[in-house]
């Protein structure tokens, strides 16, 4: 791997320091693994490597999904197109499933009853809450179906459309959403610096009880809501 050139692809694409760092770790310890285990070079790299790649990870009970997005950063370094299509639909499948396995009765402060009214005719988890609710049309006939306030339905939509982030769940999801950044597209627009004096700021006039993730941590979240194609319409 030619470190140099793919710190500058990375920087040259706004990535920050921490984020290129972490990259060229990865992408390291996937060469590393081809050599030791598969007998062959990161160049030479194919679709088999990377699934078989991601299957030690699962085995070993570790999640695939951070290691694929360095790889799909490297493979579009690369102009590997046919490697980096696996990288993004093998992590895109993954980023489904954990999506899928959360409850919309498992939010921060949602009313239970609207839930359960929900939850009668098949909408249980966030997968459901997106698709029966995305469009104003389908909210409108949603509330007047189940007796649920329309603005009910699209928060439990914006609180479902925050978690195709990634790693938002419960309280953050809330956070978020309470802090009046309801969608990714909003979310895309800041830096971590920003979004974390917006959640201070929050804190402070709310008194939210529960931690604020640092701007390191809300690196992943910004840069996967620049990438998510909007859902929800308003």
């Amino acid at each position: 791997m030619n470190e140099e050139a793919f710190a500058l692809f990375l920087k040259r694409k706004g990535k920050k320091q921490h984020v290129i760092e972490r990259n060229l770790k990865a992408v390291a310890r996937f060469g590393e693994y081809l050599q030791v285990e598969r007998n062959t070079l990161l160049e030479d790299a194919s679709v088999e490597d990377i699934q078989a790649y991601v299957k030690k990870m699962e085995d070993e009970k570790k999640s695939a999904k951070g290691p694929l997005y360095t790889l799909m950063n490297y493979f579009a370094f690369t102009k590997d197109d046919e490697l980096l299509e696996c990288a993004r639909l093998l992590r895109k499948e993954r980023t489904r499933k954990t999506r899928r396995m959360f409850l919309i009765k498992d939010f921060l402060d949602v009313d239970h009853k609207h839930v359960e009214k929900l939850a009668d005719i098949g909408i249980k988890n966030v997968e459901h809450m997106l698709e029966a609710g995305k469009t104003k049309c389908q909210r409108s006939q949603l509330a007047q179906q189940l007796d649920i306030p329309e603005a009910a339905i699209l928060e439990l939509v914006k609180l479902s459309d925050l978690t195709r982030l990634g790693y938002v769940k419960t309280k953050l999801s809330r956070l978020y959403y309470n802090a009046g950044l309801d969608s990714p597209q909003k979310i895309a627009q800041f830096e971590p610096d920003e979004l974390h004096a917006i959640f201070q700021k929050f804190v402070k006039e709310s008194g939210w009880d529960g931690m604020v993730p640092n701007p390191k941590d809300l690196v992943h979240n910004i840069e996967s809501a620049r990438k998510l194609k909007l859902v929800v319409e308003d």
